[in-house]
């Protein structure tokens, strides 16, 4: 996921970040909260999930 956002790539961001969702939703899991931080981080920008938390 950092990859595609440091390259830029928005689909390949989704792509990557879908893949992990179904991973965990097939593995009947949770995704941990410091995933759901950095998924929130690629796709709003630094300090978004801070944010949202405060």
């Amino acid at each position: 996921m950092r990859l595609e956002a440091a390259r830029g790539n928005r689909s390949g961001l989704h792509t990557a970040i879908t893949r992990v969702q179904q991973v965990n939703r097939d593995l009947d899991c949770s995704l941990e909260l410091e995933t759901t931080q950095l998924i929130s981080e690629l796709l709003n920008g630094p300090g978004t999930a801070v944010r949202k938390a405060l």
